[in-house]
């Protein structure tokens, strides 16, 4: 896999709503340390599905740490560590065992097919934005210019 000189910071969405779902988040968590230095991971937060509606309830959170992944590195290694889960190929937001995405890469920015970063949903998303807040309230979205703090408050828990 390509390597940086320098670790960046990166914050890793997290989901799960079939099987054992907290089982399949700590064992995730656990093999995205081969690639990642963990440094915080936030509470598990219930959700309802996104996207497609008819399906369990989601148990949700982020991650914040350090990696020497290249973009698309970091990307592949997410989901190997997904099929390491036991996660199967499905529809479009559907049901799934582990779903791992990246949120913000340092402050990088990135469109592209496989790609995107800062995630393209993150604003959209309570279970994404509410998590990443409270590890990181200063935290400032490269797109929108704003604290993800000032950006949770449209939700309200």
């Amino acid at each position: 896999m390509k390597r940086l000189k320098r670790p960046v910071r990166v914050f890793i969405a997290f989901g799960c709503n079939i099987g054992d779902c907290k089982k399949q988040i700590e064992t995730a968590l656990r093999l995205l340390q081969k690639g990642i230095i963990l440094k915080r991971v936030s509470p598990l937060y219930p959700s309802k599905p996104y996207g497609v509606e008819n399906q369990p309830d989601f148990i949700n959170g982020v991650a914040v740490g350090y990696t020497r992944l290249k973009p698309h590195a970091l990307l592949r290694f997410l989901k190997s560590v997904e099929k390491q889960v036991g996660r199967r190929k499905r529809c479009r937001w559907c049901e799934r065992e582990i779903d791992l995405d990246i949120i913000y890469y340092g402050n990088l920015k990135i469109e592209g097919k496989e790609l995107t970063i800062p995630h393209r949903d993150r604003l959209n998303r309570d279970f994404v934005i509410i998590p990443l807040a409270e590890l990181c309230p200063t935290l400032l979205d490269p797109i929108v210019k704003r604290s993800v703090k000032e950006l949770s408050l449209k939700w309200k828990r």
